[in-house]
């Protein structure tokens, strides 16, 4: 806003013609500018300042502020790096722990259908005794001593056979059940372990919040300190300081422009009150 336009509006305010909310979003928004350019000049010469008496302190704050972050950072790194493999390590855990589950299922299941199979063929073989011994046990029986002693006979290879098949059901029934005592330790050693992994992972995160956190800090305490040689870079422009015009020359900076920002601020903020 040029000083003509403020004394314009100046006078137009006195008889209660004046956007004020307009002219206060205008002044916030030049402070912002002003700040900003003060904050990206700083951060831009920093590193050259120490020549000049007045900014001589500020730069041994910045860098001994600078130091100490590139440093957070490495470590940050470290934790990062740890954080991301006890993520991998975690989701090994489960995909191991996934493949052995399965295929203890896969084998309680082929252990199941075998048992069922054991069970039905224990079933007929007992229905097969019962009519072979009927054959030749009983009140009616009229066969031969001969045939008596043939059925006996089959009789005794079907019980035989039933034994057999009774100890191939103890024998299922005993795999299923380490099985399930299989199931039970991997389900309980996977859970150890992660949550185990999972607090290791939990505390590296914290650390790594607690190191951005820091860094963030650090880098709020620098921005003030770029303000603080923006703003005396720009009040001293003028100076005959050599390291002054050198930056100044360097840079291509003008201090008329920002000059004309904080009066344009000005003229807005007491449009707006």
């Amino acid at each position: 806003m040029t000083t003509f336009g403020f004394i314009v509006r100046r006078i137009i305010k006195e008889i209660g013609i004046c956007n004020r909310q307009e002219h206060s979003k205008r002044a916030s928004k030049l402070s912002q500018k002003i700040t900003d350019t003060k904050v990206h000049l700083g951060s831009l010469v920093w590193e050259e300042i120490n020549e000049i008496s007045e900014l001589k302190e500020v730069y041994l704050e910045l860098k001994s502020l600078t130091k100490k972050q590139e440093n957070i950072k490495i470590a940050q790194v470290v934790f990062i790096e740890s954080n991301n493999e006890l993520k991998l390590k975690v989701e090994k855990i489960e995909f191991v722990s996934t493949q052995n589950i399965n295929l203890a299922y896969k084998e309680k299941g082929d252990l199941s259908l075998e048992l069922s199979e054991l069970k039905k063929q224990i079933q007929e073989t007992e229905e097969e005794c019962k009519k072979i011994r009927k054959r030749f046990i009983g009140p009616d029986n009229s066969l031969e001593n001969e045939t008596v002693e043939t059925f006996k006979s089959l009789y005794t290879k079907e019980r035989q056979k039933l034994v057999k098949l009774r100890l191939e059901l103890e024998e299922k029934n005993r795999l299923i059940k380490k099985l399930n005592e299989r199931l039970n330790k991997i389900l309980e050693a996977t859970k150890l372990e992660i949550s185990e992994t999972m607090n290791e992972v939990s505390k590296t995160s914290k650390k790594v919040a607690s190191q951005s956190a820091e860094i963030e800090a650090i880098e709020s305490s620098k921005k003030e300190f770029f303000i603080d040689i923006g703003t005396f870079i720009f009040k001293t422009l003028e100076n005959s300081d050599p390291n002054l015009q050198s930056l100044k020359e360097k840079y291509k900076l003008n201090s008329r422009g920002h000059k004309q920002l904080i009066q344009s601020m000005d003229h807005h903020s007491i449009l707006a009150s």
